[in-house]
């Protein structure tokens, strides 16, 4: 499992160096009001992660979606804006505020990066197919290497405008295979630790 940054290979061993970040996208209180996650480990290894990652000397990015819509749970200021227990950013670590699915739109995440020569992200959080995907997808369009920790990223069901009903973990799987190998590696939680 060898993510390409130009024409430098890293590996997941590697992970916890200076040239990677974890990115953890959109964990916030709102989405316990969206159903069950199609991962109910998701916590739990949301946990871990960053447990682990806390012991290196890799960067940890938390990025939040601040909603501009009326009423919306994810607004600034509401509750449901608040990160989740599992992932409360801790003294000095990134917090990156966005307003859209893409981490890299409208903010200063990529010259960020750039500045603390930053290759390599290792992405997890919400959801699987709208912010984790359209991020990773955006991230490997600038060039950085990515890998998606799977099984610390989430979907939830949803209805499409036909009426059909896709539940959340056939939405995760579709979403992790139209990423892999062409926008990023897939691991897993145990993968990313057990080198450590």
């Amino acid at each position: 499992m060898t993510p390409r940054y130009g024409t430098t290979s890293l590996r997941l061993c590697d992970a916890r160096d200076e040239s990677a970040a974890l990115v953890i996208i959109d964990m916030q209180r709102a989405i316990d009001g969206w159903g069950e996650p199609s991962n109910p480990d998701l916590e739990a290894n949301l946990a871990e992660l960053l447990a682990c990652w806390r012991g290196g000397n890799g960067h940890i990015v938390h990025v939040r979606h601040f909603s501009r819509s009326p009423g919306s749970r994810r607004r600034a200021g509401q509750p449901g804006a608040e990160f989740k227990d599992c992932v409360t950013p801790a003294q000095g670590e990134r917090v990156l505020t966005k307003h859209m699915d893409s981490a890299f739109v409208d903010t200063d995440l990529e010259a960020w990066l750039r500045r603390h020569g930053v290759g390599h992200l290792v992405v997890a959080g919400v959801t699987t197919g709208h912010a984790v995907s359209t991020t990773v997808r955006h991230g490997s369009c600038l060039g950085f290497s990515l890998s998606v920790v799977a099984d610390a990223c989430a979907c939830f069901s949803l209805e499409d405008a036909a009426g059909r009903a896709w539940s959340g973990e056939a939405l995760h799987r579709a979403s992790l295979a139209l990423l892999s190998g062409r926008y990023a590696t897939i691991a897993s939680t145990h993968e990313v630790v057990q080198y450590f």
